[in-house]
């Protein structure tokens, strides 16, 4: 059975190992988490030690700072965004945004099955000089209802 749990200051050396693992070309140190959770609406979680999530919210609206898997076991990415929109419908949020690689097929299909629409373009926004899709979610919707 698998467990996801809210993941805290004391757990930014686990979380920035597993980032690192995830996005090697992109680490954020245990200092940018053990910071960033410090931080008002600023919450973590951690799946089974495979995957995370960090999130911000601010007032009525949401941000997915970052979502990451170690092994593509099948429905790890899903659960964490299930539970991750789960809290954020519990604690009023209205609206979610995120960004995307664009050339990241599997994660926007993840994304668009849980109804992100796109709301934008960030031409070169990586390091890499990639770009990144901004999508938004409105957990009112019926798309999002069901997730």
């Amino acid at each position: 059975m698998s467990a996801i749990c809210e993941a805290g200051p004391a757990h930014a050396a686990a979380l920035s190992a597993m980032h690192e693992r995830v996005f090697p070309k992109a680490p954020w140190n245990e200092a940018a988490f053990a910071a960033l959770l410090r931080q008002p609406g600023v919450a973590a979680l951690i799946h089974d030690a495979n995957g995370f999530m960090l999130l911000r919210t601010v007032l009525d609206e949401a941000e997915i700072l970052t979502i990451g898997v170690l092994e593509k076991r099948r429905g790890t990415g899903a659960a964490l965004l299930r539970e991750g929109l789960r809290r954020l419908r519990d604690a009023g949020v209205q609206v979610v945004h995120l960004e995307v690689a664009t050339d990241n097929a599997a994660a926007r299909a993840l994304y668009e099955a849980h109804g992100f629409v796109k709301s934008g373009l960030r031409k070169a926004y990586y390091e890499n000089g990639g770009d990144a899709l901004m999508l938004r979610l409105d957990l009112s919707s019926p798309v999002a209802q069901r997730s």
